[in-house]
């Protein structure tokens, strides 16, 4: 009696083992079914795209060949202008040798070459030149006058310094003094008003420049840069203080 019978331990392990078994059982069918709808989507559209490939075969085959355009062919005669009337003009009936008479050139594929002709020289007139200038620049007027200047003086005489101008002209800038100082020596030594001015350029530092003058207008410092140039190769430029 005690055999037969079975404990309550027993019974649940039982029952939980059915319990796993049916739900073992029910994930395999779903996975079956779900593998089985996908391989018959797949299929499906196997068939599908294998159908559209065949109708396309079939109006393709049923397109009818396009007629290919006529091929234009180039001739070596030339086209005859014709005036556009309603009446058809009459065609000149010239013979090979009437061609060949009348023009100077050789027909095409006739094989004759004849000699170039050599077009005669014309002598062209001389163009006619303007008697006064189309356009005078500015600057060109400047440097005329200041030119005129010097010139009406004598090529060392030097225009008058005058203390109070604001006008001079700059022939060097250095970073160093002393550089600033040797050329400043050397510009006194030949004679020439020269000094040096401080400048603060910021982040590049302290320059120093040197310059001749100072003079009352701009025409005298235009006159004496033109007179250092010329007499020592020494190029500056006008500068207001």
């Amino acid at each position: 009696m005690n055999a037969t019978n079975k404990t309550r331990s027993e019974r649940r392990m039982e029952k939980k083992q059915a319990l796993l078994l049916l739900i073992l059982v029910l994930v395999v069918s779903l996975a079956s079914f779900t593998l089985g709808v996908i391989v018959g989507q797949r299929g499906a559209e196997r068939d599908l795209s294998m159908k559209q490939q065949a109708a396309e075969q079939v109006l393709v085959a049923k397109l009818p060949a396009r007629a290919e355009p006529p091929v234009a062919v180039k001739t070596t005669t030339q086209a005859v202008s014709r005036p556009l009337t309603d009446t058809p003009a009459e065609e000149p009936k010239l013979t090979f040798y009437d061609d060949l008479a009348k023009e100077s050139n050789a027909p095409l594929g006739s094989g004759i070459n004849l000699p170039p002709q050599e077009k005669p020289l014309v002598a062209q007139p001389p163009i006619a030149l303007p008697d006064a200038p189309i356009a005078v620049k500015e600057a060109t007027k400047v440097a005329t006058l200041a030119e005129s200047t010097i010139d009406s003086q004598s090529m060392s005489v030097q225009p008058k310094v005058t203390p109070q101008g604001s006008y001079s002209v700059q022939v060097g800038s250095f970073a160093a003094a002393v550089d600033a100082g040797k050329m400043k020596k050397m510009l006194l030594d030949k004679g020439y008003p020269a000094f040096t001015v401080e400048a603060d350029l910021g982040k590049k530092g302290l320059w120093y420049r040197v310059r001749l003058g100072p003079y009352a207008d701009n025409d005298a410092a235009r006159a004496m840069q033109l007179l250092v140039e010329k007499q020592d190769k020494i190029k500056g430029f006008v500068s207001r203080q």
